[in-house]
């Protein structure tokens, strides 16, 4: 990597409402995106020393999607950066863009500057805990964002479902998800880096798609008062997928909870008054299954966890009227988590299919159960939860016959201690980590 990666001042344009972030890369130039935002939401409204601050992360959290077309040694930003936006930056474009340089062979962790001013900073909102708080959850209509919203609702508070689109499709395919209305945020990506990338011309890979979204809905939150912005980001989402030379590499870093703790402190240091934090932190995986069966059972014949829900055309496109293919790491690793408190016919409605009894799945499940050498490139849990379940299945009726179950049983204790699975399945439904959540929230969860 080589030569600089501009980050240029954010704008705003009040009369359509949206926002454009510039870039300026040594390579393929200048790149521009829009994010439009509703009507009720006017940027304009926020105080020009929050809403400057906040615009500020989301031009750091976007430009991971120019820059990684032609990664650059240096970032440098046109505009003054807070300690903690800064730290936000090196997040970023260091462990954020972890998979995307492991996977195009890049040397990881990447030899990168970050070059800025620095801002002083706005003085913290001093806020009072809302009696009647109302927040703004991010939703991609799987369990997590249901379970999410039932749980802000259940302590009291109104939450909102809001996501962050790029296509109409994408945004009609969400509200199909829910049974109560979202609210949509459209991004805009530059047309050009559409070009480059299906030329073959740019590196591609993933990209820290929940900070973006997080700094979104905090512009949204700030232009709407809002008390909360919520997200539904697991207490597994800190567990690193593999290691390279020696450093953790996490699919999901920007869900992790040290993305969560610098995003905070940057929120904080723009001066925003609302509270950011993830409501699943402190609970595991089996907990937030184990609620959604059990108390938000109205969201079972809806949400879904399968990618393939945000695929339109060509053959992955799932035909009409299917929410799940039945044959990805997701559709398995969901399948698995429900499959204890539903009985083996209720599960095959609900997931359209059997995976637990497709053999085409026995990778997906190994990989998943900490049977392999690394978890799959997916938002998915602990392996050792995952194991927990395969234990607790291999003694259950109905369930101990499924073909993959059976399959993995011998293997399962060859890796995990059988003591072990029972104590982690016996304390599967206690929250006990480490959280950010108000009490409210909290004693939902237990924690």
């Amino acid at each position: 990597m080589a030569d600089a990666f501009l980050v240029l001042a954010p704008e705003i344009d009040a009369d359509a409402n949206t926002a454009r972030f510039s870039y300026e890369s040594a390579r393929f130039g200048r790149f521009t995106e829009t994010v439009r935002f509703p009507d009720a939401a006017r940027l304009d409204s926020i105080e020009a020393p929050v809403r400057e601050g906040l615009l500020a992360l989301a031009a750091i959290l976007i430009g991971t999607s120019y820059f990684k077309a032609a990664p650059a040694g240096v970032v440098r930003f046109a505009f003054a950066l807070t300690a903690q936006a800064r730290h936000v930056a090196e997040l970023a474009y260091g462990p954020g863009l972890g998979e995307f340089y492991v996977r195009n062979g890049l040397s990881y962790p990447p030899d990168l500057a970050i070059e800025a001013e620095t801002a002083p900073g706005v003085a913290p909102a001093t806020r009072a805990a809302p009696v009647h708080p109302r927040a703004v959850t991010a939703f991609g209509g799987g369990k997590d964002s249901h379970v999410a919203s039932s749980v802000i609702a259940e302590a009291g508070g109104e939450a909102e479902r809001v996501s962050v689109i790029l296509s109409d499709k994408v945004g009609a395919r969400l509200q199909s998800m829910s049974e109560v209305p979202v609210t949509l945020i459209q991004r805009r990506i530059d047309s050009r880096l559409i070009g480059i990338s299906k030329s073959g011309m740019a590196l591609n890979g993933h990209i820290p798609i929940t900070g973006i979204n997080s700094t979104l809905l905090g512009l949204y939150a700030a232009a709407t008062g809002r008390d909360w912005v919520v997200f539904a980001n697991e207490r597994a989402a800190s567990e690193p997928t593999m290691e390279a030379n020696g450093h953790p590499v996490n699919h999901q870093f920007s869900k992790s909870l040290a993305f969560e703790d610098a995003l905070r402190a940057a929120f904080a240091a723009a001066g925003a008054a609302f509270d950011y934090f993830s409501v699943l932190r402190p609970v595991t995986e089996i907990w937030t299954a184990h609620y959604l069966a059990t108390r938000a059972e109205f969201a079972l014949e809806i949400f879904a966890s399968c990618n393939r829900n945000f695929v339109f055309a060509g053959e992955n496109a799932l035909a009409p009227g299917r929410r799940w293919c039945g044959q990805c790491a997701k559709c398995v690793y969901t399948a698995v988590l429900l499959a204890p408190f539903l009985p083996v016919a209720r599960h095959a409605e609900i997931f359209q299919s059997q995976p637990l009894h497709d053999t085409g799945n026995l990778e997906f499940l190994r990989e998943i159960a900490g049977l392999t050498g690394a978890k799959p490139w997916e938002c998915v849990g602990e392996m050792r939860e995952v194991a927990a379940a395969l234990a607790h299945l291999g003694t259950a009726p109905g369930w101990r016959d499924a073909p993959l179950i059976e399959a993995v049983q011998g293997a399962l204790y060859g890796r995990w201690d059988r003591h072990e699975l029972a104590e982690t399945w016996a304390h599967s439904l206690e929250a006990r980590s480490e959280h950010r959540m108000p009490d409210a929230v909290s004693r939902v969860a237990g924690a």
